[in-house]
C-alpha cells in the first residue's frame, strides 16, 4: 500500500474508535444517571433501595454471563456486526426505562443494558488488535478505557440537568440508537487487505481457554475490578460517617479517583509501551493504587492529603486495567501462544466476563460484609488486597518488550 493508502487507512482507525470511544461512553452515561437520581426512582418504581441496588449493578452481572458469548460472536459475525447490535440493544434498554411500572420493568431495561454490554465489550480489544499496530495498541486500549470511566462520571453530573427521568431517556436512549446505526454504517471489520480466516463458531473461546496468559489477564481483571468497584462505591459514605464529610463533598472527592484514572488510562500504557519491562511496571501500578490509597485514608483528616492523595491514587488505577485489556491484541504476536488474531473477541470474552461479574460481586460479597462487621478501615483494606492480587497474575502473563515480539505483524 503507497503512502496515501496508510494515511487514509490511519485516519479510518481513529474514526472507528472515536464512533466505539463515543457510544461506550454515551451507554455509560445513560447508565449512571441513576445514583443521583436514587430516591426519585425509589418512590416512582415503588422499589425497596436493595432493589434499587440490583437495578443498578445488572448490567455487570448480565455483562459477565454474556460476555463469552459476545466474543465468539465477535470472532463469528465480526466487528461491525456484532458491536453494532450491542449498541442498539443497550439503547433500546435506555429507550425502556422510559416506561415507568414497577421493578419488573426497571430491571429487565437494566438487563438490556447489560446484554449490549456483553457484545460491545469483546469487540474493543478485537478492534484495536486488527486495525492498530502493535505500538498504538496501548494508547487506543487506553483511550477507548476512558469512555466507560467518563461516561459514569459525567452521568452523575449531568442526572440533575436533565428534563426528566422519562423524557431524559428517550433523549439518551435515541442518541445510543443513533450511534449504532452510525457504527454500523461506518465501521468494518479489518482494513483492507487484511481480512481474517472464517472461523467456526467456538474456535476463538476453544483458543482463549488454552492461553495461559488469558486466563492469567482474566483473573486479574476480575480482581482489579472486584477491588477499584468496592473501593469507589463506598468511598463517600466512608468519608461521610468517619470523617463527617458531607455526602456530596466525599463524592466530589471520590470522583477525583475516576477523572484522574482517565488521565492514567490514556498516559500510562503509553509510559509502559516505551518501557523494556512492562511487566513490573504493572506489578508496580497494582500494588501502587491501594498503597497510596490506605495511606490518603489513614490521614484523610488533613484535607490537602485527602484530595492530593485521591487524585494520585486515581491516576495510577487507571493504568492497570488498559494494560490487561491490551493482552488479547498482543497474544497473536506471541510465538508460544495459541491465540491468533481470529481468536481476539474469544480472549476479549473470556476477560471481559470475569471483568464485570468482578465488578457485581466486589462490594456486596466480599468487602460490605467486612465492612459490616470490623468497619472501613479494615474493608478497605481487604478491598487493597484484592486489587493488589493482580500482581500475581500479572507476573504470570508474557507481557512482550515492544522491541522483540516473537511473531511479527505488519503496520497498517
Amino acid at each position: 500500500m503507497d503512502n496515501k493508502g496508510n494515511e487514509k487507512t490511519s485516519n479510518y482507525r481513529w474514526a472507528i474508535l472515536g464512533i466505539a470511544w463515543f457510544s461506550f461512553f454515551s451507554i455509560a452515561m445513560a447508565w449512571y444517571i441513576m445514583p443521583i437520581l436514587e430516591h426519585e426512582l425509589i418512590e416512582m418504581y415503588k422499589i425497596t433501595p436493595s432493589q434499587y441496588s440490583t437495578a443498578l449493578t445488572f448490567p455487570f452481572l448480565i455483562a459477565g454471563i454474556l460476555s463469552i458469548g459476545g466474543g465468539i460472536l465477535a470472532d463469528k459475525l465480526g466487528i461491525r456486526k456484532a458491536a453494532s447490535l450491542g449498541i442498539i440493544i443497550a439503547g433500546c434498554g435506555i429507550l425502556g426505562r422510559a416506561h415507568v411500572g414497577e421493578f419488573a420493568s426497571l430491571i429487565l431495561s437494566m438487563m438490556a443494558v447489560g446484554v449490549g454490554m456483553g457484545l460491545i465489550m469483546p469487540n474493543l480489544p478485537k478492534l484495536v488488535s486488527v486495525w492498530f499496530p502493535p505500538e498504538e495498541t496501548g494508547l487506543a486500549t487506553g483511550i477507548y478505557n476512558t469512555g466507560l470511566m467518563g461516561g459514569v462520571s459525567t452521568g452523575l453530573i449531568v442526572a440533575p440537568v436533565l428534563p426528566g427521568w422519562v423524557s431524559g431517556n428517550i433523549i439518551l436512549g435515541l442518541i445510543i440508537v443513533i450511534m449504532g446505526i452510525i457504527f454500523f454504517a461506518i465501521a468494518r471489520d479489518t482494513p483492507p487487505g487484511k481480512e481474517l480466516p472464517p472461523l467456526a463458531l467456538l474456535d476463538g473461546l476453544k483458543a482463549a481457554v488454552k492461553s495461559k496468559n488469558a486466563w492469567a489477564a482474566a483473573f486479574a481483571t476480575f480482581l482489579g475490578t472486584a477491588g477499584m468497584i468496592s473501593i469507589q462505591g463506598s468511598y463517600p459514605a466512608a468519608l461521610h460517617k468517619v470523617y463527617g464529610l458531607s455526602m456530596a463533598y466525599g463524592g466530589q472527592v471520590a470522583s477525583m479517583i475516576t477523572y484522574f484514572a482517565i488521565l492514567g488510562s490514556i498516559t500510562l500504557p503509553a509510559i509502559a509501551d516505551r518501557l523494556r519491562w512492562k511487566k513490573l511496571f504493572f506489578v508496580l501500578l497494582v500494588v501502587g493504587f491501594p498503597a497510596a490509597f490506605l495511606i490518603t485514608w489513614v490521614l484523610g483528616d488533613n484535607k490537602i492529603i485527602l484530595w492530593v492523595g485521591t487524585i494520585i491514587s486515581g491516576y495510577l488505577t487507571g493504568g492497570s486495567l488498559p494494560m490487561l485489556m491490551e493482552v488479547p491484541t498482543f497474544l497473536p504476536r506471541l510465538k508460544d501462544d495459541p491465540v491468533q488474531e481470529q481468536h481476539v473477541g474469544g480472549v476479549s470474552g473470556l476477560l471481559t466476563s470475569l471483568m464485570n461479574i468482578g465488578g457485581f460481586a466486589g462490594l456486596p460479597f466480599l468487602v460490605m460484609p467486612v465492612i459490616m462487621s470490623y468497619g472501613y478501615s479494615q474493608g478497605f483494606l481487604v478491598a487493597g488486597l484484592i486489587f493488589a492480587g493482580q500482581a500475581i497474575f500479572g507476573l504470570m502473563i508474557a507481557f512482550p518488550n515492544n522491541t522483540s515480539f516473537e511473531k511479527q505483524t505488519s503496520n497498517l
